[in-house]
């Protein structure tokens, strides 16, 4: 199922709409940001990289034919970040660098392009994110809900739970250490808490 509107926002875009495209933007650019870091290691370069596909997307917007333009600006995003990765000769660890990030991709892929065969991948994500999460003991799944998914700062979830800061500060470290020991560098925190907001 594509992205209905995205697409429509597309269509406004091809009419010269400029609001349109910098809804879209707005819309796209958090995730695809996340993604080409996870590629190319730097936060710089890859905020270059998606403003330099939007850019290209806006000056060619007339001559581009998709069904799913989110599914074309990621694919976009990841061929210009392997051009990146080639322009710095490092082609011999462009493989080895995208293996290790076959999951993450994949979720991406999910979230961009949603063809059937990747729900088991996400829902297999979705899981051991869920499991994780769970695991965590009562206090700190409730400070880390409060923090991470509800948005609120460390003095006000000390606050509403009446516990001092120092033990709201412990119980986000060690949620974090947990996920990190599961997932490793192979799954961003940006995705994770994208997920837990899906299912809570």
């Amino acid at each position: 199922m594509v992205n209905a509107e995205s697409n429509q926002l597309f269509q406004r875009i091809k009419a010269d709409d400029r609001g349109a495209f910098e809804l879209l933007f707005k819309r796209l650019y958090p995730r695809l940001k996340d993604f080409a870091w996870k590629v190319v290691k730097d936060e710089d370069i890859a905020k270059d990289i998606v403003q330099d596909v939007f850019i290209k997307l806006w000056e060619k917007k007339k001559s581009v034919e998709t069904i799913n333009i989110e599914a074309f600006i990621f694919k976009s995003v990841k061929n210009q970040c392997l051009t990146h990765l080639k322009h710095l000769k490092i082609v011999e660890n462009v493989n080895s660098n995208l293996s290790n990030l076959s999951e993450v991709e994949e979720l991406y892929r999910i979230d961009f392009v949603r063809n059937e065969p990747y729900v088991l991948i996400e829902k297999e994500l979705q899981r051991q994110i869920e499991d994780v999460f769970n695991k965590l003991p009562g206090q700190c799944r409730n400070v880390f809900m409060l923090s991470r998914i509800e948005g609120l700062k460390n003095r006000e979830i000390a606050e509403k739970l009446e516990i001092n800061i120092k033990n709201v500060e412990r119980h986000i470290t060690r949620a974090l250490c947990e996920f990190r020991k599961h997932f490793g560098d192979r799954l961003p925190l940006a995705v994770i808490i994208l997920v837990l907001k899906e299912l809570y």
